[in-house]
């Protein structure tokens, strides 16, 4: 299990959900691991499973979309690492609203988070990682909602979306620095992000009265090919992929890991 040996990583949102599954991952193939969230308490209880697991991992207290966090956060990975070689910008909150009726508090709320949080912990990753002069790699979370149309989460969508145009434009700018980015867009994984989601929407589309589990039910039978939710797992499987010396020729691409919902 030594896909991540000796990778150097700092994963944002750490503390619950698809970040979890990809810190234990991480660490189970060898990588050391700063599990940074904004409850620390969840971090450090991310870590501790980690390292009982037989990993190597570190908890940071960061929000992501606050600058001088994203800053300490990477010198937070190199005084207990020495270095950084992967990122994982997965750190986000629920972005529920229309076109018509969000409120610019939330739209700036959610668009802080999910895609300044990005850059922020991007933009300092580089400058890590770049100063190395060895290479690395970047793995933005964003989402199938920034691939196609997905009504009631307007901020959310427009977010992930610039989280892809974002990814892109780095692998174009340092590919020749031998740094890696990518976006993983996800189908519908039931985390408590994403049931926090659908009980704000109240159900499948907006309005419609199902409850999160009866919405989450009908994803599975209307949107799936494969005729199943995602799973953490099936997310952190792809992100030691994009991580390791596998993929190092894959840079700038947004891969969906959907179960076929974007095929359809």
């Amino acid at each position: 299990m030594t896909r991540l040996a000796g990778k150097r990583t700092v994963i944002t949102g750490a503390g619950s959900g698809i970040g979890r599954g990809i810190a234990l991952r991480f660490g189970e193939f060898g990588a050391s691991v700063l599990c940074a969230d904004r409850d620390l308490g969840a971090a450090e209880a991310v870590a501790a499973e980690v390292t009982e697991r037989g990993g190597i991992a570190r908890a940071s207290r960061t929000d992501v979309a606050v600058e001088a966090d994203a800053e300490r956060m990477v010198g937070e990975c190199v005084a207990a690492f020495g270095g950084l070689d992967v990122l994982v910008a997965n750190a986000g909150i629920p972005g529920v609203g229309t076109g018509a009726d969000t409120s610019l508090e939330d739209w700036q709320r959610v668009i802080g988070v999910n895609l300044t949080g990005v850059f922020l912990s991007d933009k300092y990753a580089l400058r890590q990682i770049r100063a190395q002069g060895t290479g690395g790699s970047i793995i933005n979370q964003a989402s199938v909602g920034g691939l196609i149309g997905v009504a009631g989460i307007a901020p959310y969508a427009a977010a992930k979306a610039g989280v892809i145009g974002l990814t892109r434009q780095l692998a174009a700018e340092y590919g020749p620095e031998s740094i890696r980015v990518n976006a993983l867009c996800p189908g519908t994984v039931p985390t408590p992000l994403v049931r926090a989601t659908y009980a704000e929407r109240g159900g499948f589309g907006t309005n419609t009265g199902e409850t999160p589990e009866e919405a989450l039910e009908l994803q599975r039978l209307r949107r799936f090919p494969l005729g199943r939710l995602g799973t953490e797992d099936d997310i952190a499987m792809a992100v030691v992929y994009l991580a390791s010396d596998e993929s190092t020729w894959v840079t700038g691409q947004a891969w969906a890991v959907d179960g076929g919902q974007t095929a359809i």
